[in-house]
């Protein structure tokens, strides 16, 4: 397998030191930041990849661009083909030797997945038609997040294997999802589909541990059931096969958020759980939980932490889980620093009422067309625990709210729920990355933000909060710029590459910063 540093060296003779560049990217159509991401060896950024559609051949032809750039954004490749103008680029990602990019071909309904290596090469691609029951499916799901700014995911990466798609899926009468593993090592790839006759599934990724995709499944009784049972799903890395499938009930019920490897290396799942009985989609939870597995799906350990008890010691939080001044929360990443220490990165939001949708509703003659109410993202927080969970302290960092309106129907969703929508449905959240030292003696955590400042600054700003020495810093940039939209990625310590892209004069712009 090659290794990320030394195509870089081979292409480059690639020096740590390069000072800080710019670039310019004339004559770009269309730029998503789902489409850009950074080429990480650890922590740090050794390049870049930024995908776009850089001309229009004809009336039906479009040419695309693939452009990977060191870590001082100079050129290493540029990959250019021509498609139809009915192909979108709808996501990629990178699992730390390849990169994958998904298109979707609005025309002949097709997805299309494409590999490429980190020196540019095309490795293989695999192909999806979609079904009439599909494409309708999708199109009021997946496909729905069309903009520029969206952030829905449906592609994980999985190091030094391929990458991992979870989507939704219509199969007969089932609404259900398919997974889908595509293998960067050789031509392979596997599908899995639960079906049932008539059921309703939702399917959500976890996370990789030791050869099995972890899975969270939320399967409905019919399609009229608004109370599913929660199960965990493991599939073989190798062949698609169903290893288990264990429910998530114990002493309370469970509902997994994500997984993660932390006190050397052991698999933990963690999320918020209710009463035993409790209903997932709709019910208030009572705090938060966290499982550790291993790869047979067995349950290691299991710890709860109540919103009233444990949890209340180090913050104002009602039994419902709802923070004073607050929230909810929703948990990002966790991070276990070199003292065993572990760092839970949480941003919390609301539910409020929207003006927007009351008036919708007053207007109708055909019923509800929006929620009465809407989201409101908050405040950030991270929360302390020792390698056994048990929770040591919690702070709070102030920044500007944002709202946003949500559709019809969610006025009642359980808050997890709701969080989760608008991490990767909503793209609602302002945290964009939490960064880690190489030796895991500190870390810092990224998030954008919006300031009024009297007689001074009134614009855009992106944040960082960094934990060294046992102590917490904040350091910030201002990102005010008339562009369409700017993308934030990780750059060296210290140093953000910040992404512009300027719709009306097709231009993207690029350069690294220091952070003060």
């Amino acid at each position: 397998m090659k290794k990320l540093l030394f195509v870089f060296i081979v292409m480059l003779g690639y020096s740590l030191t390069a000072p800080a560049q710019k670039m310019t990217v004339e004559n770009v159509h269309k730029a998503s930041a789902r489409n850009a991401a950074a080429i990480k060896q650890g922590s740090d950024a050794k390049g870049y990849y930024f995908f776009f559609i850089s001309d229009k051949i004809d009336k039906k032809t479009n040419e695309y661009t693939l452009r990977i750039t060191d870590n001082t954004l100079k050129v290493l490749k540029d990959v250019k083909f021509q498609d139809s103008k009915h192909v979108y680029i709808l996501e990629s990602s990178f699992n730390g030797t390849d990169l994958i990019f998904l298109f979707y071909n609005d025309d002949e309904n097709t997805f299309e997945y494409q590999v490429y290596g980190a020196d540019g090469k095309k490795k293989h691609t695999y192909n999806r038609q979609l079904s009439k029951k599909d494409e309708r499916f999708l199109k009021n799901t997946y496909l729905s997040a069309d903009d520029e700014e969206e952030t829905y995911k449906g592609l994980y990466p999985v190091e030094g294997n391929g990458f991992v798609s979870v989507m939704p899926s219509r199969e007969d009468n089932d609404y259900t999802f398919q997974v889908d593993f595509f293998s960067t090592e050789k031509n392979k790839k596997w599908t899995y589909t639960p079906t049932e006759g008539g059921k309703k599934f939702i399917g959500d990724y976890l996370g990789y541990y030791k050869g099995v995709v972890y899975i969270e499944v939320l399967r409905f009784g019919g399609m009229f059931d608004q109370k599913p049972d929660s199960y965990i799903l493991g599939l073989s890395i190798e062949s698609g096969k169903k290893l288990f499938e264990k429910p998530t009930d114990s002493k309370f019920r469970f509902y997994p958020a994500s997984l993660s490897l932390v006190n050397e290396g052991k698999a933990y799942i963690y999320g918020e759980y209710f009463d035993v009985d409790g209903n997932i989609m709709k019910d208030k939870s009572k705090g938060f939980a966290f499982w550790g597995v291993d790869e047979k799906g067995a349950i290691i350990s299991e710890k709860y932490l109540s919103w009233d008890v444990e949890i209340a010691k180090y913050m104002d939080v009602t039994s419902k889980g709802r923070i004073a001044d607050f929230g909810f929360m929703y948990l990002h990443q966790f991070v276990q620093t070199a003292d065993g220490k572990i760092f839970a990165v949480g941003e919390g939001f609301k539910k409020t009422a929207s003006a927007l949708g009351i008036l919708s509703t007053v207007l109708s003659n055909n019923g509800n067309r929006a929620s009465v109410t809407k989201a409101k993202v908050t405040d950030m927080m991270i929360l302390t625990f020792d390698q056994d969970f048990n929770i040591k302290g919690a702070k709070v960092w102030d920044k500007n709210s944002n709202s946003i309106e949500l559709p019809g129907g969610f006025d009642f969703m359980s808050t997890p729920l709701l969080g989760k929508l608008l991490k990767y449905y909503f793209g609602g959240f302002d945290y964009a990355y939490t960064q880690v030292s190489n030796d895991f003696s500190s870390f810092s955590v990224y998030y954008s933000d919006f300031v009024k400042e009297k007689g001074s600054y009134k614009g855009g700003t992106f944040n960082s909060i960094s934990y060294t020495d046992g102590k917490f810093t904040t350091d910030r940039i201002n990102t005010k710029s008339d562009a369409k939209f700017s993308a934030i990625y990780p750059s060296s310590q210290g140093r953000v590459l910040i992404m512009d892209y300027y719709k009306k004069d097709k231009r993207l712009e690029m350069h690294i910063e220091k952070m003060n």
